[in-house]
């Protein structure tokens, strides 16, 4: 099995807007989600991230500036590292991303097993 990381860009546009109810019902969906995949030994780990942050960059990370600032639909709200056999198994597994109905994209990314590259 490979890893692969899902990373949640968008959704839950009108999170600001929805009811409590809608709300839970929402994060009711992602903990069965994550249930479905830990039972069938695909969820390795995941989190969302909370708003805004640092940008480290220069030489040596000399300069650090306050962001991300970009779009809704843009921001990273979070991750899970998966395993599959293949990307196109990775990809059938985000069919149930919960926030797809709110707009919600994954980009699913092939995480490198660096001691097969190095002959461990």
């Amino acid at each position: 099995m490979e890893q692969f990381m899902l990373i949640f860009h968008g959704g839950s546009d009108d999170a600001q807007q929805r009811s409590p109810e809608a709300m839970q019902a929402n994060m009711a969906k992602w903990m069965a989600w994550i249930e479905k995949l830990e039972k069938s030994g695909k969820y390795v780990s995941g989190e969302p991230l909370l708003p805004g942050g640092k940008i480290v960059s220069g030489s040596n990370g000399s300069v650090v500036t306050d962001g991300p600032f970009t779009e809704g639909k843009e921001v990273v709200g979070g991750f899970f590292i998966i395993k599959a056999k293949d990307m196109n198994e990775a990809v059938a597994i985000c069919k149930d991303y919960p926030d797809f109905q709110t707009g919600g994209t994954i980009q699913v990314r092939q995480v490198m097993n660096v001691n097969e590259m190095v002959g461990k």
